[in-house]
């Protein structure tokens, strides 16, 4: 069941039998005139002067400052450049609003509707229907005296049953803060401070011990509440309220004081490995001594652990040549290790990762060969110099006197054959890099671009300072379709949500083949894959755009020149043997965006404008690539 003031129309598992929403009313707007409109939004004035009356409702230029303004203030990012149809917003959520030049037909990502009017273009500038667009904002103008004010909204109530419980998923236009306000075991008030609604009236659950939920305003115009009342039946209890976004809450409901002591309590440990041989439960094992040494074959690392303990380990693929080892229910003795380390190392860390876990951390050179050996006094990670291409990502075992005689003791990473397409015979290019030669690939499905978010699922690629490259790449991913959608091309994302393309625990090998499958399968034009870098100290910053093969250089020329101005230093395009960019069929690149570990280049990546930036930037890119190098008999995007 949802209450729906704008456009969010959700399937999947409502509550049964009730089934229903509620379209809110436009509010009354005040007299239309080609003139200045003066608002207050947040406590602050802005001025729209490019503004007209259309068929008795309000006209917004894009390039009015106080529009282009109030965007940036709501999180919001306007895609439009005069000569092309579509004009694309993209909101804090984020969510894609589309509109394009003489239809009045109009979509909220995957909501289509209709606008008052279509929008039209005046000169140079594009105006846009301003109603449909403050709501797409979850805004609504309001007017208290005289007074123009652009009031946030709670935009939604989405009412759902899930494992037995009732979750009541709200959205609004400004941050979200729920105070509960009065509270007994048949009645619990939510107050919503600062947001309005159109949203109103009673609305029967009868569910999961929720019996119905009321919603109404309270408050003036520049300062409003929303209150939210829930009626309980007897048993039912009320977890804390659950921000999952700065604009978003959780109101979740269950039967049961027992069930809510356990959902009230710390978040959901870390899984501990799946092993038969736990750990005792005689205190903490001890982590003694990191040592490392050299040898003929490469570098041994031993890692001292008196007592007993579960570990788990990781590994990143190419280009983030990382492995670390978590050691469960120990200490670190003496404080943390940070050491430079001989070949195929660059350094060796080991810290205290949390209260209970020793992190092992190991940065490569290269995607080289490692060997894990636990043993009654520690483990010994053994790298090689040796080049492996099908590596397994995860694994987990013991040390000490749980350590079992049949337990599996080495090669947790062997060498893979290698790859005889890798190996380049033909012409270079001006720049001395060395290629095969141009291949006889023809698209089978010229308009189809392929983008690649990396990482994902079971790999979360680069992680720091509570961003992780698997939620960025997919953001970016989503957006850059979203803009090639609104332009007319047809666009296949390798994944769509946080998961291993190929399947959970998957190879190397299998994963990236998984991903290249999804664009040679399907006879795409173009495979884009978006990375964020990540390096052993906060040193290196800026954009590199890598490729593998003779195709991709022109691709890799224009997108690199879009990307030059998209506010970080410009490393230029990298030939090297990346799996995705080497065996897609079509021309391929893969962008390493920005670095998570650079503060600058990390204060980008965590802001939605420059990731919507970078979204455009490729976007360009493509649309020249199509022009300048059209497909034999299909028009140029």
């Amino acid at each position: 069941m949802s209450w729906i003031n704008r456009f969010i129309g959700r399937t999947g598992s409502v509550v049964a039998p009730v089934a229903l929403s509620m379209l809110a009313a436009t509010p009354a707007m005040p007299a239309l005139a080609d003139a200045p409109l003066r608002a207050i939004y947040d406590g602050h004035s802005i001025t729209f002067t490019h503004v007209a009356s259309q068929g008795g409702s309000l006209a917004i230029g894009v390039d009015d400052p106080g529009f282009q303004a109030l965007l940036r203030a709501s999180g919001a990012w306007l895609t439009w450049k005069p000569g092309e149809r579509y004009i694309l917003i993209t909101t804090s959520v984020p969510m894609v609003v589309s509109f394009a030049l003489g239809d009045r037909r109009y979509d909220i990502g995957p909501i289509a509707l209709q606008a008052s009017f279509a929008p039209y273009q005046r000169g140079s500038e594009a105006y846009l229907p301003f109603n449909e667009l403050l709501r797409a904002l979850d805004l609504a103008l309001r007017q208290d005296g005289r007074t123009a004010v652009l009031q946030p909204q709670l935009a939604s109530l989405d009412v759902r049953q899930e494992d037995g419980g009732i979750t009541v998923l709200a959205h609004g236009g400004a941050p979200l803060h729920p105070r509960i306000v009065r509270a007994s075991s048949a009645q619990i008030v939510y107050a919503f401070e600062g947001v309005g609604t159109a949203l109103s009236g009673t609305r029967q659950v009868a569910a999961a011990g929720v019996r119905s939920i009321e919603v109404a305003v309270s408050g003036s115009v520049r300062n409003p509440t929303t209150l939210v009342t829930v009626e309980l039946a007897p048993g039912t209890f009320a977890q804390a309220p659950r921000n999952t976004g700065e604009r978003d809450v959780v109101l979740a409901f269950g039967g049961s004081s027992q069930e809510q002591t356990a959902a009230q309590g710390a978040p959901t440990p870390e899984p501990e490995p799946q092993s038969t041989n736990e750990p005792g439960a005689g205190g903490p094992a001890q982590v003694t001594a990191v040592t490392i040494q050299s040898s003929g074959d490469g570098v041994a690392i031993g890692v001292a652990v008196t007592g007993n303990a579960a570990y788990e380990w990781h590994r990143l693929r190419e280009p983030d040549n990382r492995f670390w080892v978590d050691i469960k229910n120990a200490q670190l003795q003496g404080p943390p290790i940070d050491e430079r380390a001989p070949n195929p190392l660059i350094a060796v860390r080991a810290r205290q990762d949390d209260p209970n876990t020793v992190r092992v951390a190991l940065s490569l050179v290269g995607p080289k060969s490692i060997d894990l050996t636990p043993s009654a006094t520690g483990l010994t990670i053994s790298v090689g110099v040796q080049d492996v291409v099908d590596e397994p990502r995860s694994g987990s075992g013991s040390v000490g006197t749980v350590l079992s005689s049949d337990e599996q003791t080495t090669a947790l990473v062997t060498p893979a054959p290698a790859d005889e397409s890798s190996s380049y015979e033909g012409s270079s290019d001006e720049s001395g890099w060395k290629f095969g030669p141009h291949s006889t690939y023809v698209s089978t499905n010229p308009r189809l671009i392929v983008v690649d978010p990396g990482h994902g699922g079971s790999d979360p690629g680069s992680q720091h300072g509570g961003l992780k490259e698997a939620d960025l790449t997919l953001d970016m991913a989503k957006r850059l379709r979203d803009i090639l959608i609104a332009r007319g091309w047809q666009v296949k994302l390798t994944r769509e949500t946080d998961v291993d393309v190929y399947a959970p625990g998957d190879t190397a090998h299998q994963e990236l083949q998984a991903r290249d499958d999804v664009a040679n399968r399907a006879g795409a034009r173009l495979f884009v894959s978006i990375h964020a870098n990540a390096f052993i100290n906060s040193g290196p910053y800026g954009t590199t755009t890598y490729i593998s093969k003779t195709d991709d250089i022109a691709f890799a020329q224009i997108v690199e020149r879009h990307l030059a101005a998209d506010g970080t230093k410009d490393d230029g395009i990298v030939k090297s043997h990346l799996y995705v960019t080497l065996h897609a069929k079509m021309p391929a690149v893969l962008i390493e965006t920005a670095f998570l570990t650079n503060p600058s280049d990390y204060a980008l990546l965590a802001s939605a404008a420059w990731r919507q930036k970078i979204a455009q930037e490729i976007a360009d890119g493509i649309g020249q690539y199509a022009q300048e190098y059209p497909v034999p008999n299909q028009p140029a995007q």
